[in-house]
């Protein structure tokens, strides 16, 4: 399990605990979109409830971007 931390605004911290098969299926979604064109089907996706105003946290840039590195942290800049 990856543990991800946003900080979005001063004074505000958003967790989201990435299960084990989150982690699989942003993976496959991923390797799909790089080489077919298109991602996984968001329907039987594990990221598919995780979601804020109708955007899945999975499309955030800064979700996108710690999956990718993996040091589980971002912070709004001063």
């Amino acid at each position: 399990m990856r543990k991800i931390k946003l900080f979005p605004a001063h004074h505000t911290e958003l967790r989201i605990d990435v299960s084990d098969e989150m982690e699989k299926d942003y993976q496959e979604c991923r390797r799909m979109a790089q080489s077919q064109g298109s991602g996984k089907d968001c329907n039987t996706c594990s990221w598919r409830s995780v979601e804020i105003e109708d955007t899945g946290l999975c499309e955030w840039p800064e979700v996108m971007r710690l999956m990718e590195e993996g040091d589980g942290k971002w912070e709004v800049p001063d």
